[in-house]
């Protein structure tokens, strides 16, 4: 592992691979992972695989792991906040069409839909928030939810390993730098906050004048 990398997170091996484990459950619940997407973590996994001598078998297990119970958390959290913000939740994201249609797509499609939406890029995060507010069955969800995870972690935790050493120069070009990373743990602070917040008012009974 590189001295830029090295410095960036401060640990390597399987210490490194338990913070990116951890960053995927964030990003499964839904908190903003600008800095840190999903996919360059696992490439970020799949180098540490052919590079730091840790074991594939356990690396991988762990990750697929904390994506399963991170997306079960998520999808667990928007279904206690309620189908009737959906409405509200699409105009705040400017996206309420793309929101009704998947929402749509999922009722109707039952697990291919969670399978598919779950390998698209930009879909993953939306398709376990939204299958928890129209309530989604939870059989359903995780028959589509666990083949979607074993698919997009094999391909980019595959590539990492593939790439080997050689990827780190351009990991290095597009990790975080400190600035960065503290700006994301204020983001992730601040969602949660703002989420504790809006599940607050989801609840709260509308008043009657």
């Amino acid at each position: 592992m590189t001295e830029g990398i090295t410095g960036l997170l401060g640990v390597s091996g399987y210490a490194l691979v338990a913070v990116i484990c951890g960053l995927i459950v964030l990003e499964e619940l839904g908190i903003p992972m600008p800095f840190a997407p999903g996919d360059f973590l696992l490439v970020v996994v799949g180098v540490t695989i052919a590079t730091a001598h840790v074991n594939p078998l356990v690396v991988a297990s762990a990750t697929y792991l904390s994506a399963v119970a991170g997306a079960i958390c998520g999808r667990e959290i928007f279904e206690r906040i309620g189908g009737a913000a959906l409405p509200r939740i699409a105009t705040f994201m400017h996206a309420g069409r793309r929101v009704d249609d998947l929402a749509a797509r999922l009722r109707r499609g039952g697990w291919p839909a969670v399978f598919v939406g779950r390998i698209t890029p930009g879909m993953r995060i939306n398709t376990t928030y939204i299958s928890g507010l129209v309530a989604l069955p939870r059989r359903t969800f995780v028959i589509g939810l666990a083949p979607a995870i074993a698919v997009y972690e094999g391909v980019f935790i595959g590539l990492g390993a593939w790439l080997g050493p050689s990827a780190w120069v351009t990991i290095e070009r597009y990790a975080p730098r400190p600035i960065e990373l503290a700006m994301l743990l204020a983001v992730v602070v601040a969602s949660v906050i703002a989420g504790h917040a809006l599940v607050n008012r989801m609840r709260r009974p509308p008043s009657i004048a």
